[in-house]
């Protein structure tokens, strides 16, 4: 597994722009950022050298989009846009109302 970010460009510009050719990241936040596991298939012959051309086709491509809004995005153990008093109150709310109908017991009788 392996993570990276950009203080550059919008990372996930890059994720835009490889998603089409295959390649399947993770978008992450704070700091933005992607990551992607290394399994078996990603260490045949020549998936390194492919890895290497279409990032840094990825990287120009983000560059040139500076300013612009990237199509992919990340809610990775977060909220979009940083945690506000009204998520916190809202996620409370919803986990609340699923704990107590996960753990309330069957009626009687």
């Amino acid at each position: 597994l392996f993570s990276f970010t950009s203080e550059e460009f919008d990372i996930y510009h890059i994720n835009d722009f490889m998603r089409p050719l295959g390649w399947r990241f993770n978008g992450q936040q704070y700091p933005n950022a992607l990551h992607m596991a290394v399994t078996r298939p990603q260490t045949q012959e020549g998936v390194v050298e492919a890895f290497t051309r279409d990032l840094a086709e990825a990287v120009a491509y983000a560059k040139g989009k500076a300013g612009e809004e990237a199509m992919s995005g990340a809610i990775y153990g977060g909220v979009a846009g940083g945690m506000t008093d009204e998520a916190d109150d809202f996620i409370k709310m919803v986990m609340e109302s699923m704990m107590d109908e996960q753990q309330a017991l069957p009626p009687l009788g």
